[in-house]
């Protein structure tokens, strides 16, 4: 039974590319790449390309006889929309989009827009017990705090590295840029194969408005559970940088309602950057993402600063402060210097927790790789969140 559906699930790609993928003036390329190869789990990916058609599948192994040998992580089905088009329609396995605020959750179902990727500050790596919520940076930087946030599974902090403050987009005319998706939260992600739960709906249209400002409404919805609804303004103020601001409401299932407002201001250019964000909610406020907290978050503020130092060094400073409405707080602050070496990255990371029976930590890497092609130059505003969690161990 077992060596069935191993088998049933290898050749799904390939007759789902027989069944729907339109005749191609190009031939098709095939991708197949592994990740994580370890005797104990092993990841691999699937995918059939054309030049406007996308089938994919994904799966993890593992030699543990604890555990299934085979679990399906996604399958889906991408369709362009127009060859000069950035619109596409996805079927299958997919993640929601989120826009000023808002959570990113893997789900099945139906995605149409013009966003294929999450927020570059949202952790897309680890596996994820009950709902596939997908924790960001930020949240991960208080997971150990019993904060609001999804949990990280064990071994996968070690390899997230993410910015602090994604940066704003900003839409040039029109309504451009959106997403709607409607479709089935996914549960157990990496642990179950095809574990779905209540029906999930999510919609982000941004659109530019007179003055150079960019509005954008998100909304998301959990059947019988939390909706959720807000609006971002954003501009661009000259060479300064961008400023943006956001205000949502929710209401649960039991009744209670609740708001945020989330304020941020951010400037780049080739020699540093600054990020600032600040977060305000109610005692009640939810989105898809919360759960019920005994002391619930009441305010954060972040600040990110990055520094290009040389061609070949950067470094790179954050700085996270959190109170709950309980009147706990807790301030972390990270250093980040990372320098090319040859062929390799020599990076230095630094952390301390100014909370009590909290510690700080240093690490000392070094990564060369063993093929041919020169290793990509880490951005800017990303740091290891390995010595963050390890902060958060009580010493």
């Amino acid at each position: 039974m077992t060596s069935s559906r191993v088998l049933l699930q290898l050749l799904l790609p390939v007759a789902l590319s027989a069944c729907v993928a339109p005749p191609s003036v190009e031939p098709e390329t095939v991708v197949v790449r592994a990740s994580k190869l370890t005797p104990a789990d092993s990841s691999f990916n699937a995918r059939v390309l054309s030049d406007s058609v996308k089938v994919e599948h994904s799966f993890s192994a593992s030699l543990d006889r604890n555990v299934e040998p085979l679990t399906r992580l996604e399958s889906a089905y991408t369709q362009q929309l127009g060859s000069d088009s950035a619109q596409h329609v996805r079927v299958g396995d997919t993640i929601s989009s989120a826009g000023m605020w808002g959570s990113t959750v893997r789900y099945g179902g139906m995605q149409f827009g013009t966003r294929t990727s999450p927020r570059a500050d949202v952790i897309t790596s680890p596996a994820s017990g009950g709902l596939a919520v997908l924790p960001t940076a930020e949240e991960a930087l208080f997971t150990s705090l019993g904060g609001r946030s999804a949990t990280l599974a064990e071994g996968d902090v070690a390899t997230v590295a993410a910015p602090t403050i994604a940066s704003t987009r900003l839409v040039a005319e029109g309504c451009s840029d959106f997403s709607v998706g409607v479709g089935k939260v996914r549960r157990d992600y990496a642990v179950m194969s095809n574990e779905y739960g209540p029906l999930f709906a999510n919609t982000t249209v941004a659109c530019a408005v007179p003055l150079g400002f960019t509005v954008e409404g998100h909304g998301e919805y959990l059947d019988d559970d939390v909706a959720a609804l807000g609006v971002g303004l954003a501009r661009q103020v000259g060479p300064l940088g961008t400023a943006s601001a956001a205000f949502a409401s929710s209401r649960t299932v039991a009744g209670g309602s609740g708001w945020l407002a989330r304020f941020g201001f951010e400037h780049s250019n080739q020699l540093f950057n600054v990020a600032l964000r600040s977060q305000i909610q109610s005692r009640d406020f939810r989105d898809i993402g919360g759960v019920v907290l005994t002391a619930p978050v009441m305010q954060r503020d972040l600040a990110s600063v990055g520094l290009n130092v040389t061609d070949r060094t950067n470094l790179a400073l954050a700085y996270a402060t959190q109170t709950t409405w309980d009147r706990v707080r807790i301030d972390v602050i990270a250093l980040k210097q990372s320098v090319s070496v040859g062929r390799g990255a020599l990076s230095m990371s630094a952390g301390h927790s100014f909370a009590e029976n909290f510690g700080s930590s240093l690490f000392i890497s070094y990564k060369r790789p063993l093929g041919l092609r020169a290793p990509a130059r880490s951005p800017l505003r990303e740091f290891d969140l390995d010595m963050i969690d390890s902060m958060f161990v009580p010493h």
